[in-house]
C-alpha cells in the first residue's frame, strides 16, 4: 500500500448505496439507510456539492461563500452513477468517486475553475457494492468500498497517474455496509458494519498492505454504515445501534480498547450518522424520529451528549 504523490483528496460519504440487500442481511435496517445522498466539501472560498442526478447521472454544484448563486455541472451522464458519491479537494483539484454501472467503481477529477471532468475506472464490473469512502494520504488518494461477496476492498493511486492498485482489507462475508475511512498519523483506518451486525475496524501502516482487524462492538450492535473521524490522539466512530439508538465509540491511538457511549436512546435514529470534530467538541447529525434532523454534541473527554433539533417533523427523508 504505497502512498506517493497524489494531489486529489477526500471527504467521505458515509451513506449506504447499492449494498441495501447485503445490509438487510446483517439485521433489521430502516429504509432510510439505502438512500443515496450528497457529498459536500469546502473548496478555497466556495462550497462544493456532488449528488446523483436524474437517470443515474452525477451532478456537481458550487457557490462562492457569501452568495446564493449555485453553478451546476454534469460530471457524468445518464447511466453512470449508482451510489452516493464521495468527494475530496486537494490543492487545485476536485475529486469524486461513486459506484458506476455494472457494479464498477468510478473516479472523476477536475481542475478548479474548469468544468471539464476526467473519468477513470478504479475497478471494473462486479467489483463494487456500496458507496465508496475516499481520503487523501500524503501523496496518494485512497478509496474503500464493499466488494463482491461481502469483501472490503481498498484502492490507491499515485498522483498524476490513472493506475489504481487494489487490496483486500477483509475477505468474503466480512462487510455489510458502505465503509468510512480516515487517515490517522501514519496509518489508514477503515470502519464498516461486519457480519452478524458487528462493528469492525481495520488499520494499516502507510506503505504496507497488512490490514489489522479489530471488533469495535459485538454481534447485534450495528445497523448502519458508520461515520469515523480522527480526534487528537483518538479515533471516533458513530453508527446506528440496536433499537435505533445512536452509538458512539472511541479508542486511544495504539490501543484496541473501544469505549462505547449511547448518544441517543432507543427509537431516536433512522439514518446513518455523519460526524465531525469542531475545536474541542464532537458533532453528530442523523435523521431522527418523525423525519426530524437531529444534532448532538459533546465536549472532548466527556460522555454527556447534548441534543438539538435542526429541523422539525417531516423535514428530512
Amino acid at each position: 500500500m504505497s502512498r506517493a504523490d497524489f494531489r486529489r483528496w477526500r471527504l467521505a460519504a458515509f451513506s449506504v448505496a447499492a449494498t441495501a440487500a447485503a445490509l438487510t442481511a446483517a439485521g433489521s435496517l430502516t429504509p432510510a439507510l439505502a438512500a443515496t445522498g450528497p457529498s459536500m466539501t469546502a473548496n478555497h472560498g466556495s462550497v462544493n456539492i456532488a449528488v446523483p442526478g436524474p437517470n443515474h447521472s452525477l451532478r456537481f454544484y458550487w457557490a462562492v461563500n457569501g452568495t446564493t448563486t449555485w453553478h451546476a455541472e454534469t460530471v457524468a451522464g445518464p447511466g453512470s452513477t449508482f451510489s452516493a458519491p464521495s468527494m475530496t479537494v486537494n490543492g487545485n483539484v476536485v475529486n469524486i468517486a461513486a459506484e458506476g454501472p455494472n457494479h464498477s467503481l468510478r473516479f472523476y477529477w477536475a481542475v478548479n475553475g474548469t468544468s471539464t471532468w476526467h473519468a477513470e475506472t478504479v475497478a471494473g464490473g462486479g467489483s463494487t457494492f456500496s458507496a465508496p469512502s475516499m481520503t487523501v494520504n500524503g501523496n496518494a488518494v485512497n478509496i474503500a468500498a464493499a466488494g463482491s461477496l461481502g469483501r472490503l476492498k481498498f484502492y490507491w493511486a499515485i498522483n498524476g497517474t490513472s493506475t489504481w492498485h487494489p487490496e483486500t482489507v477483509a475477505g468474503p462475508g466480512s462487510t455489510f455496509s458502505a465503509p468510512s475511512m480516515t487517515v490517522n498519523g501514519n496509518a489508514v483506518n477503515i470502519a464498516a458494519a461486519g457480519s452478524l451486525a458487528r462493528l469492525k475496524f481495520y488499520w494499516a501502516i502507510n506503505g504496507t498492505s497488512t490490514w489489522h482487524p479489530e471488533t469495535v462492538a459485538g454481534a447485534g450492535s450495528t445497523f448502519s454504515a458508520p461515520s469515523m473521524t480522527a480526534n487528537g490522539n483518538a479515533v471516533n466512530i458513530s453508527a446506528v445501534g440496536a433499537g435505533n439508538r445512536l452509538k458512539f465509540y472511541w479508542a486511544i491511538n495504539g490501543t484496541t480498547t473501544w469505549h462505547p457511549e449511547t448518544v441517543a436512546g432507543a427509537g431516536t435514529t433512522f439514518s446513518a450518522p455523519s460526524m465531525t470534530v469542531n475545536s474541542n467538541a464532537v458533532n453528530i447529525s442523523a435523521v431522527g424520529a418523525g423525519n426530524r434532523l437531529k444534532f448532538y454534541w459533546a465536549i472532548n473527554g466527556t460522555p454527556t451528549w447534548h441534543p438539538e433539533t435542526v429541523a422539525g417533523p417531516g423535514s428530512v427523508r
